[in-house]
């Protein structure tokens, strides 16, 4: 699937549509990853659920998201595996006139032309899943606490870490600052 069908995807039609409940469904896939960009989404295989409830002058969206992305670990950059299982809930507000790029303090509330034809929820999603990554992946901890991370990498860590020998003295024009009382 080349990406201008991917990002047609995200487009749900709403002109004309009967009010009531309709559900959607919409995998993220190589393809949207590579058009979303998210910084350091090696890959993912995300399903998104969309229930969409169309009232006379409101449209609620509720998205469930379901899968996976590979993303580097900040410890080893090895690719780490992160579950994602999350909802997001999106109300649209439909009017009769509506100055273009109207600013809203809700990124969960839309208002839109009621006269538009489609919503396209690409970004909302985009947004959503790059919200839910952690802000630091590293791997988990194995059952004794120890990092599962490459061993290779641990040890140059540990190595670089900078932390001194017991045996090692201060160089003593950095020992006489350790005497300095800030208030």
């Amino acid at each position: 699937m080349d990406r201008k069908q991917k990002q047609e995807e995200f487009k749900l039609r709403i002109s004309g549509i009967k009010l009531g409940k309709h559900s959607f469904s919409i995998n993220c896939d190589k393809t949207f990853f590579e058009i979303a960009d998210i910084p350091d989404v090696l890959e993912g295989l995300i399903e998104v659920q969309i229930e969409m409830e169309v009232f006379e002058k409101m449209i609620t969206l509720n998205f469930h998201f379901k899968g996976f992305i590979q993303h580097p670990c900040d410890r080893c950059c090895e690719p780490v595996k992160i579950d994602l299982d999350f909802r997001e809930k999106l109300l649209v507000k439909l009017v009769p006139f509506v100055e273009e790029n109207e600013p809203n303090e809700d990124d969960n509330l839309w208002i839109i032309n009621e006269n538009e034809y489609e919503l396209d929820v690409f970004n909302f999603v985009y947004e959503s899943i790059y919200l839910a990554i952690p802000t630091r992946v590293l791997h988990p901890d194995d059952e004794n606490g120890n990092s599962t991370c490459d061993p290779n990498i641990l040890k140059k860590l540990e190595e670089l870490s900078g932390k001194r020998d017991a045996n090692k003295t201060m160089d003593s024009r950095w020992e006489a600052l350790k005497n300095i009382k800030l208030k």
